[in-house]
C-alpha cells in the first residue's frame, strides 16, 4: 500500500487571494470545499487579530 504525502491543495498568493492546486488528485468538489474553508478560516483569523489589537489600545 502506498501512502501519498500531504499535498497542499489550497494556498494564498501575495495579494491574499485563494490559489487552488489544479494538479491535485482530489475531486473538484473537495477542492472547492477546501478553498471555501481556507477562505473562511483566513477571514476569522483576520477578525480575531483585529479584535486583539483593538483590545490592546
Amino acid at each position: 500500500m502506498k501512502f501519498e504525502a500531504h499535498e497542499e491543495v489550497v494556498s494564498f498568493d501575495q495579494e491574499g487571494k485563494v490559489v487552488v492546486n489544479k494538479d491535485s488528485q482530489m475531486s473538484k468538489k473537495l477542492m472547492a470545499r477546501r478553498a471555501i474553508e481556507a477562505h473562511l478560516e483566513r477571514k476569522r483569523l483576520e477578525r480575531d487579530l483585529e479584535d486583539f489589537y483593538a483590545e490592546e489600545i
